[in-house]
Formats: structure tokens, sequence, C-alpha cells
């Protein structure tokens, strides 16, 4: 349900900043829209097949579709590096962002931790799990909270009329962009552990 709810913000933020980035002819609106647009497709698809994933008996077709989402997610997550080093690259060379002022700063701030208390407690939560698909799920969600942190900086550190501001916060975007695109391409080759699949395999024999 806080996957689905995610899902839905992301999507009309996606969708504003896109209408936003057209009118303006903003290419930071409209680059920052791609972003969250890829984000949307990413955790759309791997909730749909999870549920799809729920339905299929047996055991090893189930995880054959999850490990299949799972290296697709790594893709996306690629993608999802990619486009938001546009984003910073455009910020660190132009300038070009959009800062909030007044009490929006404190909304953003609080979203931003809210959304990596929730990639944390997930991460915690599933930790024993070794479902491909909750592991896509959190890669996502990780990716999703540390944008929100490099905002949330760049929007502080304006604030406070640091003149590093923007150069600072692109540089850290960057660098995450660049563990997500690490992550991605590790999902996308990584043999994970079959013994869940084989396990319940066993029981499906006994």
């Amino acid at each position: 349900m806080i996957n689905a709810a995610s899902l839905v913000i992301n999507a009309l933020i996606g969708i504003g900043k896109l209408i936003l980035g057209l009118y303006l002819l903003s290419g930071w609106f409209i680059t920052n829209a791609v972003y969250y647009l890829i984000l949307c497709v990413a955790k759309g698809q791997v909730l749909h097949q999870y549920k799809v994933a729920k339905g299929i008996a047996s055991p090893r077709n189930r995880y054959s579709l999850e490990l299949a989402v799972y290296k697709r997610g790594g893709l996306l997550l690629c993608l999802l590096g990619v486009s938001y080093s546009i984003v910073c690259l455009r910020m660190y060379l132009i300038g070009d962002a959009f800062i909030y002022s007044g009490g929006i700063v404190y909304i953003v701030a609080a979203v931003a931790f809210t959304k990596l208390a929730f990639a944390i407690q997930g991460t915690w939560a599933n930790r024993q799990l070794h479902n491909p698909i909750i592991s896509t799920l959190k890669m996502i969600n990780f990716t999703d909270a540390m944008v929100s942190i490099v905002v949330t900086q760049a929007t502080l550190l304006t604030m406070q009329a640091s003149p590093l501001a923007l150069k600072t916060s692109s540089l850290f975007g960057m660098g995450c962009s660049v563990l997500f695109c690490l992550m991605g391409v590790w999902m996308m080759f990584h043999k994970t552990n079959q013994s869940s699949m084989e396990q319940e395999n066993g029981n499906d024999d006994k």
C-alpha cells in the first residue's frame, strides 16, 4: 500500500513537472520529469509483476518470473541513474534548478527523510526474505529516497546563502547516479540465491 501510494505521488510530480517544463520551456523541469516518470514505470511494473507472481502456483515458474523482474529492475535502475545524472549535470554546468522557499522547504525535508526512513525500515523488516521482486522494490525505494535527500541538501544550502549550494548538491547527485548505475549493473548480472525456491519445491514434493 505504501509503495502504491508512493507511485501515485511520484506520477503526479512527474506529470506536473513535465507540464511546467513544456509551458515554461524549462530544461530542468523536463529532465526532472523524465527521471520521475522512469521511476514510476520501474515501480509500477514491479508492483504489477508482484501481483502476478502471487497468483502463480508453481514455485519454479514464480521464481523465474521474479528473477526476470529483478534483472529488468536493474536495467531500469541504470536508466534512473543516467536520467538523474543529466539533471545534476545541468545543475552543475548551468546552475539550472528550481529552489523551494518559505515553509515548503520544511515539507521537502520532511518528505525526503520520511522516504529514507521507509526505505531503511523496509530493508530491515524484509532482511530475511530472498524474494527478488521485494529486493527490486527496496532498491527503487532507496534510489527515490537518495534523490529526495539531494533535493533537500540543495534547498537547505541555498537557504543559508551558500555560494556553492548547487555545485556541491549536483556533485553529490552525480555520485548517487553512479551508485544507482552500479546497483543496476549488479542486479542484471548477479546470480541470486535459489535456496528459497528449492526449499519451496522440496516442500511441495513432500
